[in-house]
């Protein structure tokens, strides 16, 4: 039976600099914590991954999350934004185990699967995350 967390949806401030081409710092001010990305989109996710990630080792350890501050106070040439994160939703994205599964395929197509050496597992995860857009 799978354990039950609270969700937790936030948005929770970050740092940003960007003194170096090709190079976003970001501090993760209610964490304590730093993480970058070569683009301002790619800085961000990572952002949001850390935030997620720290909220899940946080609620599985029982530990309590913070709440987000308002009214940071930054140093110039950097920028304040919020990042917003979603905990059930990334539990379950990050969410590896697997499951077993009995699917029907036609017997020629198993036949030429297995001559082949097709890992109908690995092929099946492939065809549903494509067709599920993750």
């Amino acid at each position: 039976m799978q354990k039950k967390y609270q969700n937790l949806r936030a948005a929770y401030p970050v740092i940003i600099s960007h003194d170096k081409p090709d190079l976003y710092l970001v501090h993760i001010v209610d964490f304590n914590s730093d993480t970058s990305g070569t683009t301002l989109s790619e800085a961000i996710e990572m952002a949001r991954d850390a935030l997620s990630e720290e909220g899940l080792a946080r609620q599985d350890a029982g530990l309590s999350i913070p709440e987000p501050s308002f009214a940071i106070e930054h140093p110039a040439n950097t920028v304040v934004t919020y990042v917003d994160i979603d905990l059930a939703k990334y539990r379950k994205l990050s969410d590896n185990r697997t499951v077993k599964k009995t699917i029907t395929i036609p017997s020629y197509l198993n036949e030429l699967g297995r001559e082949q050496d097709i890992n109908f597992s690995e092929t099946m995860t492939i065809a549903l995350k494509e067709k599920l857009g993750v």
